[in-house]
């Protein structure tokens, strides 16, 4: 990088108040668009979710996601570094051992942030993008996501006009942890992508 390059880059650091190595914050959420009030939204959500397979935890704030984590590392009987998306390294997870970026082969558990949910289906929205890696929510056993409790619609309808000129490279609309009954009619969960799939409900912000 050339001096001035660096020193222009410098200034712009200066501006924003941030320094050289920061990450990125993501960008604000717009505002969802949501029917009922939160809690006839989380309710129903919660119904679904649990028909699919998947757990859910309600959280006060951001503060509590590492310890959240931590205690769901320990009913598994995990310990290994948890993979974590980049949109969320921001966030507080003194005492957890975490690898910022998309989930790899040995990684048992990926931590990553929900787009929105919507109620009535049950069904977690992903933006694949450099803040989301798609893979983490497709390669470990475990899926923890964190979803924000002002983030609930009620219908998939809603969804559309939230996601114009928002970045992404894709967007995954997840029904619950991977599974298959092909062999026998039996139901076996991790088929194809993670065999549980954990929301961590946020109530309070973005």
């Amino acid at each position: 990088m050339t001096s001035s390059r660096a020193a222009i880059l410098g200034k712009v650091r200066q501006a924003l108040g941030r320094n050289q190595g920061d990450p990125v914050p993501p960008p604000p959420l717009p505002a969802a668009i949501a029917t009922g009030d939160g809690a006839d939204l989380a309710q129903r959500l919660a119904e679904r979710l649990t028909l699919t397979g998947v757990s859910l935890q309600t959280l006060a704030s951001l503060d509590e996601l590492a310890g959240a984590v931590t205690a769901y590392l320990a009913r598994h009987g995990l310990n290994n570094a948890v993979a974590l998306a980049p949109g969320l390294a921001n966030e507080r997870w003194q005492g957890l051992a975490v690898d910022v970026g998309g989930a790899l082969p040995h990684h048992q558990v990926a931590v990553t942030r929900a787009f929105a949910a919507v109620a009535a289906s049950g069904s977690l929205v992903f933006l694949a993008g450099p803040d989301h890696p798609p893979r983490s929510g497709f390669l470990p056993e475990h899926h923890l996501v964190v979803l924000s409790k002002r983030r609930l619609l009620g219908r998939l309808e809603q969804l559309w006009p939230l996601l114009d000129g928002q970045p992404g490279e894709a967007v995954h609309l997840v029904g619950g942890p991977s599974s298959t009954a092909d062999i026998g009619g039996h139901l076996l969960y991790g088929a194809h992508g993670p065999r549980a799939v954990h929301v961590l409900l946020v109530e309070d912000r973005n």
